[in-house]
């Protein structure tokens, strides 16, 4: 009892003080706050998520098979499972988004020399962050995202997606300005896309702001014109040496962060489940295209074009036995690693050749990007080509195999939408969030939907729905947002996504 009255007169007594009793609880040999760089590091191996995420969300439930880039033999394709639609929003707000708000707020309040650029640096990560996010599911947790902790925000709001969209571009508008002044990075090496180069962030945040501008076309003509030649003025990727990229680590675990999110698609379990899907195959084969050798091989390596083909979604024995040779993704060997997509491969987030097939649009549409539609649009299959090259393991497709392509598959300027973003989709395979937003936004390439009775009959999915956790935590926001978006189906369409 003695004791206790000790201790209740040392509580008042402190507590009677303005300040020392914090002081006194503070271990001066650890650290009260991480640093910068080191959750910089941490948000950005997750932006791209987990292998087993990506195993699930974009390899062989989802939208890789979507937009028929992929078959997988073992679901039916287009398949609803809550498990495995909720786990790209439960990773990311609950790994990313969270980090990258404490981060955001460390910077506001630093006093370091170098915060202001960082804190553009950092809030360009988070524009891409909350694409991703919104372009999945439309209307989502924004403005009160990541603050449980610090302002004790448990149940966000969901905001609109036009909301979220109109202050992403704000704010890439704003942190590419400060890019500007000339101040320098303190993240060095710890910045895994750019390493704390500045002009090249500075180029991200305009190409991510071109990306956005062209989601609203069908939306808003006028505010996607106006932010595409902001976009084009300030400055985009001009080469491949400019590509938003992580390179991963070559490690044996492949359901963390620190490998490549594909890893999981292309390696063993999927040796007989993921087969590159005919839609995709022929696309490149009639066209003699030489991405086919490097996108995809038998399981021996042969590239030989008469022995690569796809499996047809709506072939009902597609699957029997895998009696055909496996078809293999960036010539490599499914069952014992992959030359290319496997632990240490880079995942892509934005590359130039996109950059330039959304610079021929632009010029189709707007007379922007000088007026050049071909000169763009031959630049992007040219970059679609060359930046392979990054994935390392000889892979290269060489000038003279570029140019024979593009003499064989001359563009056509009476087609120039469809050709543009036919190459877009496959310039962007590996990235199938994006490859499915932009065939979304343009409707190209023009997909056979699947025959047999699916949850989305024979329609492709739109989005995917919130996840169940949400319903149950926060069920007055998320039906607000169901209310909003008119469902919480895989054909409901967002904002942007109109017909």
């Amino acid at each position: 009892m003695k004791k206790i009255f000790i201790l209740l007169a040392i509580v008042i007594a402190f507590g009677s003080c303005d300040k020392g009793f914090e002081e006194l609880n503070v271990n001066p040999t650890k650290p009260t706050q991480l640093d910068p760089s080191t959750k910089l590091t941490f948000i950005q191996l997750y932006t791209g998520g987990s292998s087993y995420v990506a195993y699930l969300f974009w390899g062989v439930i989802h939208f890789m098979q979507n937009v028929q880039q992929l078959n997988n033999t073992s679901y039916a394709s287009f398949l609803y499972k809550e498990g495995n639609t909720h786990q790209f929003f439960e990773e990311q707000f609950g790994n990313t988004v969270k980090n990258i708000v404490d981060l955001e707020a460390q910077l506001v309040a630093s006093e370091a020399s170098t915060a202001a650029t960082d804190l553009a640096i950092v809030r360009i990560q988070k524009v891409l962050i909350f694409s991703r996010l919104t372009d999945v599911y439309g209307d989502i947790p924004y403005s009160e995202a990541g603050k449980g902790f610090s302002d004790g925000i448990r149940f966000p709001k969901y905001d609109k997606q036009s909301d979220i969209y109109a202050d992403m571009l704000a704010t890439l508008e704003s942190s590419a300005a400060t890019l500007s002044s000339g101040g320098a990075s303190s993240f060095g090496s710890a910045d895994l896309l750019y390493g704390g180069n500045v002009v090249k962030w500075k180029k991200f945040a305009n190409s991510l702001m071109l990306r956005l501008a062209m989601r609203m076309v069908k939306v808003d003509n006028a505010a996607a014109q106006s932010w595409a030649a902001k976009a084009i003025t300030g400055g985009v990727m001009t080469s491949n040496a400019d590509i938003a990229y992580t390179q991963y680590e070559d490690s044996p675990n492949d359901g963390g962060p620190n490998v490549n999110p594909l890893t999981k698609c292309f390696t063993s379990r999927s040796s007989s489940q993921v087969k590159i899907s005919k839609t995709f195959m022929d696309f490149m084969k009639t066209r003699n295209d030489p991405r086919v050798s490097v996108l995809c091989s038998t399981t021996d390596g042969d590239t030989d074009f008469a022995l690569q083909f796809g499996q047809d979604k709506n072939d009902p024995t597609r699957g029997a036995a895998n009696s055909k040779p496996n078809v293999n993704i960036f010539g490599g060997q499914l069952n014992n690693g992959s030359r290319v997509i496997i632990y240490d491969a880079p995942f892509f987030f934005q590359t130039y050749a996109e950059v330039e097939f959304m610079l021929a649009e632009a010029a189709e549409r707007w007379g922007l990007a000088g007026g050049n539609v071909e000169a763009h649009y031959n630049a992007g299959v040219t970059a679609a080509m060359t930046y392979l090259s990054m994935y390392g393991h000889g892979v290269e497709i060489t000038s003279t195999q570029i140019n024979a392509y593009l003499t064989a598959n001359p563009f056509v300027p009476a087609q120039a939408l469809k050709m543009i973003n036919e190459q877009y989709w496959v310039a962007t395979f590996g990235n199938a969030l994006e490859s499915f937003s932009n065939w979304k936004r343009s409707g190209y390439p023009v997909l056979v939907p699947i025959v047999s009775p699916s949850v989305t009959g024979t329609e492709i999915t739109r989005r995917l729905p919130y996840p169940g956790s949400e319903k149950l935590n926060n069920p007055e926001n998320v039906q607000a947002a169901i209310d909003r978006q008119g469902g919480d189906g895989l054909l409901t369409r967002m904002w942007w996504d109109k017909e």
